[in-house]
């Protein structure tokens, strides 16, 4: 006997056990969700049940931009209304999305203002990659925009570019007013405790480092530095992503896999060395549980391509990796974000043949079952998430060749 126990849905069809052993049937799934559905042997007391099936809810292309062919688009950060394009060469774009100020949405950006940082010496140009705009709860201003430069770098051993602070007081005349220079090293992704104004960058071979972001910042903001670690020790650090979330700071190096430091001091608290087989990505952490994703064209240790995303349990000290879930058709799991209900997990990809976008539920967090994608023929490399009018939308960058912006509504 087959029931549908919970999420709505109906059994619409069924047979009863063959001479095999099998027995089937056809449901017909409620409401977008979780559900559950119990088959029972009545004769031999027994029952299982079958969870998480999930109603497919394909990502929709809304809108999108075109991106100066100067490499193009790399990610976006969105907030509040408004997107920060980080577009390479062409520097800092900033569109109204939903804000009001220029009556853009989702499927109609218009743009506010822009900025080409300076390069500061750095070769191949200001190369924009990543910002984050800080919004201070102690002066109540919104004042700094913090914009990553990726320059050239050596896999695993030197990076180059510098973080730079642009005033955005005035979104549609935004002014660079200082930077920061870590000799050696580049700086890649960015995370803030807004709360204590505190800016954490990953910069690559240089690890982990914390600034101090309050009040009127310098032109240089080397003094401002707190705390700087390499977490994998010197050649075994190169670190690409942090996210602060559960009073821990959690790290994920390509090289030396995932971490836990202390926000405060950066010293350990546990994990790392833990993905031999393949080299990290980006992370998102969501109550007890983390996810972290893998990149590569070619196998690190001949296991597989990049094509993996690392579920962590995080009850203890130490990260504790639970599951993995498998791609096929690509290579690499560039970005991943968790929605602001904590009901979705949202995956970019790229390479091979079939890039894109993908949609879990997170009804089991332990187990992400897939709810939808959609295939981008040159990938997708970032996605960012942002509510606007009650709809919920992935800001993403599609990749050179063409390079565009792309907003898909995934609301469920």
């Amino acid at each position: 006997m087959w029931t549908a126990t919970a999420g709505g849905g109906t059994i619409l069809q069924q047979t009863p056990t063959d001479a095999n052993g099998v027995a089937t049937a056809i449901v017909k799934l409620g409401p977008a969700g979780a559900q559950t559905v119990r088959a029972s042997v009545d004769t031999a007391n027994a029952y299982f049940g079958l969870t998480g099936l999930v109603p497919s809810a394909n990502p929709v292309l809304v809108g999108e931009v075109a991106i100066p062919p100067q490499y193009g688009i790399h990610d976006t950060y969105v907030r509040a209304g408004l997107a920060f394009v980080c577009a390479w060469n062409s520097g800092v774009i900033i569109y109204d999305v939903g804000d009001g100020r220029k009556g853009g949405s989702p499927s109609n950006p218009i743009e506010i203002g822009r900025l080409v940082t300076n390069d500061n010496g750095v070769p191949g140009g200001p190369a924009v990659h990543n910002a984050w705009w800080f919004h201070n709860p102690v002066t109540g201003q919104k004042k700094f925009l913090f914009v990553g430069q990726e320059g050239p770098a050596t896999l695993f051993s030197a990076a180059s570019g510098d973080l730079h602070v642009v005033d955005v007081s005035d979104l549609a005349h935004p002014v660079e007013v200082g930077s920061l220079r870590i000799p050696g090293a580049g700086v890649h992704n960015l995370w803030m405790d807004e709360a204590a104004q505190v800016l954490y960058a990953a910069y690559y071979n240089g690890g982990v480092v914390a600034l101090d972001v309050s009040g009127n910042l310098p032109a240089d903001l080397t003094p401002r530095i707190r705390a700087q670690v390499t977490p994998g020790g010197a050649g075994n650090t190169f670190v690409w992503g942090i996210m602060l979330a559960n009073g821990a700071l959690w790290v994920s190096d390509i090289v030396s896999g995932f971490w836990k430091l202390d926000p405060a001091t950066l010293a350990t608290l546990g994990g790392g060395n833990n993905v031999p087989e393949r080299w990290g990505s980006d992370l998102w952490v969501q109550g007890q549980y983390a996810y972290t994703g893998t990149w590569g064209g070619f196998a690190r240790a001949g296991t597989g391509y990049g094509d993996v995303v690392k579920i962590w349990h995080l009850s203890g000290g130490a990260p504790v990796l639970a599951d993995s879930i498998k791609f096929d058709g690509i290579r690499t799991v560039s970005d991943l974000e968790v929605s602001d209900d904590g009901t979705l997990l949202v995956v970019t990809t790229e390479r091979l043949s079939a890039p894109g976008l993908s949609v879990f539920s997170l009804a089991n967090p332990a187990r992400p079952e897939p709810a939808g994608s959609v295939v981008v023929p040159t990938g997708l490399h970032t996605g960012s998430l942002m509510r606007v009018g009650g709809r919920l939308y992935v800001f993403a960058a599609r990749n050179p060749a063409g390079p565009s912006l792309q907003v898909y509504d995934i609301t469920r």
